[in-house]
């Protein structure tokens, strides 16, 4: 029997930021204290795991076995599992939900499912809109745009998504706003989650340089905007006793 939460980031295009959300979530959630299991799909290397070495578990996808490990998983009860896709890889894992009888668990009420669908600023990645317009019928999919590197989405995407898209999908999108790139770089550089370095925590690579006030205070005041973000979204309704987010949640700098 399923009886916990499973929150899938993917896109069909690659470059749009699926990693970057992905971090993104697991420290929204360890900030609310939640029960986690993270699977990162970047096999063999992975890209999680670089940020989430204690954390993170590479998996192939197209590979049975560890789909059942992805599977069984979802077995714990009030445990969130987090799937970073590979790259062009969503519309063929969704299929394979849909075979396993995942959707059916769904629709049963056993298991929240939640699919988060970056788009980026091209007209091959709004078409993926299209092609996932029938998995609307079957889970939530919420459409994000990442905004982290400022990119310039088309002005013809909103018309584009409506001939898709439910009045409730277009509204519910999500939007991760715009960071500071020498900010974003930093904390590239010290291989850390977001929030270890508005912590000043210790370095995972080889970086030396005193770490930047300013640059961590750019990462915190970005980081309690995603996190307001993904609250409007609803994205706490996966934890059963989740705590308030305040200002201070990423703690003293």
């Amino acid at each position: 029997m399923l009886s916990s939460s499973l929150i899938i980031v993917g896109a069909n295009k690659g470059g749009v930021g699926k990693t970057t959300l992905a971090r993104l979530l697991i420290d929204y959630f360890e900030m609310l204290d939640s029960n986690l299991k993270v699977f990162d799909t970047q096999s063999p290397a992975g890209s999680l795991k670089r940020f989430y070495p204690e954390t993170a578990e590479v998996i192939d996808m197209g590979n049975t076995h560890d789909q059942c490990r992805l599977v069984e998983s979802l077995t714990i009860p009030d445990q969130i599992t987090i799937v970073d896709l590979r790259a062009g890889s969503l519309t063929e894992s969704l299929e394979f939900f849909r075979e396993v009888g995942l959707f059916d668990a769904v629709l049963a009420g056993e298991i929240k499912l939640l699919v988060l669908h970056l788009v980026g600023a091209s007209v091959a990645s709004l078409a993926e809109v299209r092609d996932l317009a029938p998995y609307h019928k079957l889970c939530d999919i919420r459409i994000v745009r990442n905004l982290v590197d400022d990119s310039a989405f088309l002005r013809k995407d909103h018309r584009f998504s409506q001939q898709f898209l439910t009045s409730e999908a277009r509204r519910d999108e999500i939007h991760i706003p715009r960071l500071d790139q020498l900010a974003y770089e930093a904390v590239d550089l010290t291989a850390l989650p977001f929030s270890s370095f508005v912590l000043n925590e210790p370095s995972r690579s080889v970086e030396r340089r005193p770490r930047s006030f300013v640059l961590r205070g750019y990462v915190r005041t970005w980081l309690e905007r995603v996190w307001d973000n993904f609250e409007s979204a609803g994205l706490d309704r996966f934890v059963e006793t989740a705590q308030p987010a305040a200002v201070g949640r990423t703690g003293a700098m």
